[in-house]
């Protein structure tokens, strides 16, 4: 069959193109603060950094998580979940053939959940709907890892590259990691900043 050769010709020329040769990888480059900011990175700068090589590596396998943030009275987007949206889009367009968990559930009294507000930003971003699965039942994060490490263990993922902002990544990684361990699923989970 031709597509595994063509997938890994692909990756060998992203690799080449990120590397400046085909054998050797460079380390991704660090990540950045500014003053009184806790944003310890820049998911742009790491596309085909760390988690970029992650998802690269097993597509059907490892999935892209983008957590979701409470909404305006009126369903208007917050900045930190514009940034996710956005970071998560260019991620999404970069590994076409990885999967996008969109997580978030109750938006107080409007009748949809973060879930399907981030679908429509996603779509108006250049992401496929096929692209993405809801998680709307979560109200917090950790039930954000918690279903979603449910969901991610169904489907037999090893791996998923979380989307949230600086501020959150710590915590985010932590609940997921745990939710992991409760579930006794083996799955890796590694960030991309907003």
């Amino acid at each position: 069959m031709r597509l595994p050769l063509l997938f890994s010709a692909a990756l060998v020329t992203a690799v080449t193109a990120f590397t400046g040769s085909a054998g050797a990888v460079h380390a991704a480059p660090a990540p950045h603060t500014t003053a009184g900011s806790m944003d310890f990175g820049s998911s742009g700068s790491d596309l085909l950094g760390q988690a970029g090589l992650f998802l690269w590596q097993n597509p059907a396998g490892r999935y892209i998580v983008v957590l979701g943030a409470k909404m305006g009275t009126f369903g208007q987007t917050p900045e930190i979940l514009d940034q996710r949206l956005s970071a998560t889009a260019r991620l999404g367009r970069t590994h076409p053939f990885n999967r996008i968990i969109v997580s978030g559930g109750d938006t107080w009294w409007l009748p949809v959940s973060e879930a399907q507000f981030m679908n429509v930003g996603l779509l108006q971003r250049g992401i496929p709907v096929w692209q993405m699965i809801n998680e709307a039942q979560s109200t917090s994060t950790v039930q954000n890892a918690t279903n979603t490490v449910r969901m991610l263990k169904a489907m037999g993922a090893d791996g998923a590259v979380i989307v949230t902002n600086g501020f959150h990544m710590q915590r985010a990684i932590k609940n997921f990691r745990d939710a992991a361990r409760t579930q006794q699923a083996r799955i890796q989970f590694l960030p991309a900043y907003a």
